[in-house]
């Protein structure tokens, strides 16, 4: 049986910590950065060669790498290349640090992709500010293109790649995670009877609700119109039942001079067991939805076959 992590949604999100990848097999290099990251408040791996750096990045959560050219069994160009051809690691930030200071190599490196390329000798405080402005300069454009206005979620584009690159961790290392798809119940009857302003509003109070009750670790986002996706990692369709329906219990939300209340309805899959790929998953999960709206709305349903033909 497969150990999954407890679920608490109550927990304290955690501030946010980069861990940085640094790849250098020159002992006085890595004992010098690795000193200055931490002060920094960097979470720090080390590697001395380019086949256990990519290894080590396969496995772990990396934000940053700042890497070595002259590096054993796998140089440093020859490693940025083996993470271009991922789609799980290619957009990590990557930060050349070496020796070589030809112009060749400076833009050979630039054009692999790196955000920078930096040369020995240096400034230990220097080059830790450097990573710091490509981790913010990332999140910050991150931020513009992979968020909804509305919301403040993820947006569609966002949740499609999110989750393909968890689908693909279960691929490579077995493990297990849920997808939900929720879709708030008689949106429509708000628009029209009381305006695109108050639907806004509801979506506002759900996105509220969600990101309230969901962990740092989790992907939500609103995936158009009224329908919101989450995918919970580590998590299996009986602990995600259970966190929507304490989700479907904290929007409180009404509308209208009867103050009506809102509610929305919900459907889980779960990888692997229901489908391993983004499509099958997302079609599975959008079924178990409209089968929970069929039989009354305001419920959570997990997918099970022939769910489309229940009642």
């Amino acid at each position: 049986m497969t150990e999954t992590k407890s679920f608490n949604p109550e927990q304290e999100h955690p501030a946010r910590r980069y861990t940085v990848l640094l790849i250098e097999d020159d002992p006085h290099t890595v004992e010098l950065l690795s000193y200055n990251l931490a002060e920094a408040g960097f979470d720090v791996l080390c590697s001395s060669d380019g086949v256990e750096a990519l290894r080590m990045v396969r496995q772990h959560h990396v934000d940053a790498i700042i890497c070595d050219v002259m590096i054993p069994m796998l140089d440093g160009f020859a490693f940025r290349e083996e993470m271009a051809r991922d789609p799980v690691l290619r957009d990590i930030a990557f930060v050349f640090l070496t020796a070589k200071t030809m112009a060749e190599d400076q833009i050979r490196g630039l054009r692999s992709g790196a955000d920078e390329y930096i040369t020995k000798p240096f400034d230990p405080s220097v080059l830790v500010t450097r990573v710091q402005i490509v981790l913010d300069r990332r999140e910050k454009f991150a931020r513009v293109s992979r968020i909804d206005p509305l919301t403040q979620l993820l947006n569609r584009q966002t949740l499609d790649t999110e989750v393909a690159r968890e689908l693909e961790r279960i691929r490579r290392y077995p493990s297990v995670g849920s997808l939900v798809f929720l879709d708030i119940d008689n949106f429509k009857w708000v628009n029209d009877s009381f305006g695109h302003a108050e639907g806004d509003r509801v979506l506002r109070e759900l996105a509220a609700t969600l990101k309230q009750n969901s962990r740092s670790v989790d992907i939500v986002g609103r995936y158009g119109g009224e329908e919101f996706m989450a995918y919970f990692p580590e998590t299996p369709e009986t602990e995600a039942l259970y966190v929507v329906r304490r989700m479907q219990q904290r929007f409180v939300t009404t509308v209208g001079p009867e103050a009506r209340q809102m509610t929305f309805s919900a459907g889980v899959a779960e990888a692997p067991r229901d489908a391993n790929e983004l499509a099958a998953l997302c079609a599975r999960a959008d079924s178990a939805m409209y089968a929970a709206k069929r039989q009354g709305k305001a419920r959570a349903l997990a997918w099970r076959p022939g769910i489309e033909d229940e009642g």
